[in-house]
């Protein structure tokens, strides 16, 4: 999955593009759309992970992936289960997004991006990791992923200063939960740690080298334009005339 950071970042280039543009929910009656909420919603699927006694599994549904586990998300028909999944949840939830505008919208956002993450940058890490002889067979291949995901988010950190507006709207957003997915308790949990490791430790300034730093800011530019296409395109939001 694509870094914390990542995903604030995508979401934040979505405000701006979304903000240059005309558009309404494809819902009728839609409340007045809160930015702070969709930044938020960016950030919780992976919130499961402050559930107590949290495994792997637990992840996987939030991110529509029961019966789709790591490695099989390219094999035929997982993309169409997955993309039907999501719509789903989004129909579902059409009172809940009504309720706390922007959420459930961010979730969404959250998902595409991975989605293509794991479809493109994924792959590259695991190429550029093999040189070493590590493969997805060993273990230390993922420990390695996960520090360099965090050197990526650190870098991201220190020279796209719009993240500082992501920060005071996860410090402003009321309390929220996704239904049926993670309680309030756990994304209150899990938005405190982000804020804290994220924005105020102190981070290692350190390069990735398998997870190249060029790639992902080429590939969240390029996920920012594609979402924005895709959430009109595939029926989440509409163009207003």
């Amino acid at each position: 999955m694509a870094g914390t950071v990542v995903h604030l970042l995508v979401a934040e280039k979505l405000l701006a593009k979304l903000g240059r543009k005309c558009w309404r929910y494809t819902f009728n009656g839609m409340p007045e759309f809160c930015p702070d909420y969709f930044i938020a919603g960016n950030i919780c699927p992976d919130g499961i992970m402050a559930r107590r006694g949290y495994q792997r599994d637990m992840k996987l549904h939030t991110h529509f992936r029961d019966g789709i586990p790591d490695g099989s998300f390219d094999k035929d028909g997982m993309v169409q289960l997955f993309e039907t999944r999501m719509m789903q949840f989004w129909r579902e939830h059409e009172a809940d997004e009504r309720e706390c505008v922007g959420l459930y919208l961010g979730y969404i956002t959250h998902m595409m991006t991975d989605e293509r993450f794991i479809l493109e940058e994924r792959p590259k890490f695991f190429r550029n990791i093999s040189v070493t002889g590590l493969t997805q067979k060993d273990a230390e291949t993922f420990v390695r992923f996960n520090k360099e995901t965090d050197l990526v988010d650190f870098q991201l950190l220190r020279e796209f200063p719009e993240l500082q507006e992501a920060k005071r709207a996860l410090e402003r957003v009321p309390e929220y939960e996704i239904k049926g997915m993670v309680t309030m308790e756990e994304l209150t949990a899990s938005r405190k740690w982000i804020l804290d490791y994220f924005f105020v430790r102190e981070h290692t300034k350190e390069t990735a080298h398998f997870l190249e730093y060029g790639s992902m800011v080429q590939f969240i530019e390029e996920i920012v334009e594609e979402i924005s296409g895709r959430l009109f395109t595939e029926g989440y939001l509409a163009a207003d005339a």
